[in-house]
């Protein structure tokens, strides 16, 4: 068996090249560390990927990914990368009622938070103004729920209907928001999960809603270019290698990374994969997969129409099948008749029926776009990740892993750790860099990761409350 030795610099080796791993690796090569990462698959980016477009031979994004206003430090690492360029901020939600009026939602910029919310809610006119009304109360309310209360329904779900939201707000925007936001159905996921799209997502800042979408498919963006910005600095990104063990001591601290017949010596390692993959390469350090840490899966229902039928950049599709639709990006050299729609918490949908999702989903759009009514589908494809995110139930928090472990120089990163985030690119990043900053407080040369969350105003922070 070949031995490397690691060079005189700190080294670390990370395993996995998805988000975490690369937020991991930036910050650490930016602090002056010798940096490896290790990647199963093809290409760097993990489950923000992308496969070759039918039509026109370019790339898709296997399934849509948008990032918020609140999510800082995923925005801080495009920023960092130099990919900032690549992401279109919308500030404006467009919804869809089942009839197929639509509400076209702005914050104010104007009018400090929670207050800019006003605009958004006054512009819902699916509901009616009792029902506007009762949902800000609401959205106010679950802002104040204490972390850790106990007693009470436990899922979001029980929670909202308990305070007495009315049911069509439920289904018209507590399920299709919570739901795109957390990847599971509000049926399962904890409140304290729901409080934190509330608080972080809405009520925190103007800007905290703000989305922002990928003007560059995720193989790209990821893929190439930030994957290229580590390299220029000295990063070592091996793809399409496969780790099959870590060495470790007598103590327990890990000697090496093993690659088949190949070794790699290091100072540290992160392990930054999927919880089933980590709990195989270091068992005693992650917790068991089990119904207290499970997935959730999300689809993605790829359409090209012989025409451009959609009208908006996105919409958000209220009491369908269809949770939220996204039009081709025309710097994606997307082709015009292309259009996405994502279905989280897509776990028995239809019955597994996978035409008759298709050709509701087609019918979904031909209601709601007169312009694909008579446009002819030429290319379909629906794409299912049956663990996408990390399911965020009840009790889910007591049991996901910090970074730091009991070995001493064995990390942990990746979006099913705690980080006090869901799920989520977001949550991704903060994992790698608090890994990245674990790695420096273990080794005694300080890495600097984490940025700051949107700051809250003095009426938030009265609402609240610590």
């Amino acid at each position: 068996m070949t031995a490397i030795t690691a060079p005189s610099a700190p080294r670390v080796a990370i395993i996995g090249g998805g988000l975490a791993g690369l937020a991991a690796a930036a910050a650490l090569v930016e602090a002056g560390w010798s940096v490896s990462i290790y990647e199963a698959r093809r290409r760097v980016g993990g489950r923000a990927a992308s496969f070759e477009d039918p039509v026109t031979g370019g790339l898709v994004d296997a399934c849509q990914h948008v990032a918020m206003g609140c999510c800082t430090n995923f925005l801080d690492l495009c920023r960092q990368t130099g990919v900032a360029d690549a992401l279109r901020c919308d500030r404006t939600l467009f919804f869809i009622a089942p009839d197929g009026s639509r509400a076209a939602c702005t914050p104010s910029r104007l009018l400090p938070a929670p207050l800019h919310l006003a605009p958004l809610l006054l512009r819902m006119k699916h509901f009616t103004l009792t029902e506007r009304i009762r949902l800000g109360l609401g959205m106010l309310r679950l802002a104040r729920y204490r972390v850790g209360a106990t007693g009470g329904p436990g899922t979001a779900a029980a929670w909202l209907a308990a305070i007495g939201q009315p049911p069509r707000v439920i289904e018209y925007f507590w399920r299709p928001v919570l739901e795109s936001a957390l990847g599971e159905s509000i049926d399962l996921v904890s409140v304290e999960a729901a409080r934190k799209v509330a608080v972080d997502g809405f009520l925190a800042h103007p800007q905290a809603a703000d989305v922002f979408v990928p003007l560059e498919p995720l193989g790209t963006l990821f893929g190439e270019r930030i994957a290229g910005w580590l390299e220029q600095r000295g990063v070592a990104v091996h793809t399409g290698v496969i780790v099959t063990g870590l060495d470790r001591g007598t103590d327990g601290r890990g000697q090496a990374v093993r690659c088949g017949d190949v070794e790699h010596s290091f100072d540290a390692v992160i392990v930054a994969v999927p919880w089933r993959q980590a709990g195989r390469l270091v068992p005693d350090l992650v917790p068991t997969a089990d119904e207290s840490l499970t997935g959730s899966p999300i689809t993605a229902v790829h359409l090209w129409f012989d025409r451009p039928v959609i009208d908006l950049p996105h919409a958000v599709f209220l009491g369908f099948t269809s949770q939220w639709v996204f039009r081709g990006d025309e710097s994606q050299n997307a082709d015009p008749g292309y259009c996405q729609v994502v279905i989280s918490a897509s776990r028995g949908l239809l019955d597994g029926d996978r035409q008759r999702l298709l050709e509701t989903v087609v019918e979904e759009i031909r209601h709601t776009f007169p312009a694909a009514r008579a446009a002819r589908l030429t290319e379909s494809r629906i794409v299912t990740d049956p663990t996408a995110v990390l399911s965020v139930r009840p009790g889910v928090d007591a049991v996901r892993p910090r970074a730091t472990t009991a070995a001493g120089n064995i990390f942990l990163a990746g979006d099913w750790t705690a980080t006090g985030w869901p799920s989520t690119m977001e949550g991704a990043v903060r994992s790698g860099r608090l890994a990245a900053e674990a790695v420096g407080t273990a080794l005694g040369r300080p890495v600097t990761g984490m940025v700051a969350d949107l700051p809250k105003g003095w009426i938030v922070k009265a609402i609240v409350g610590k």
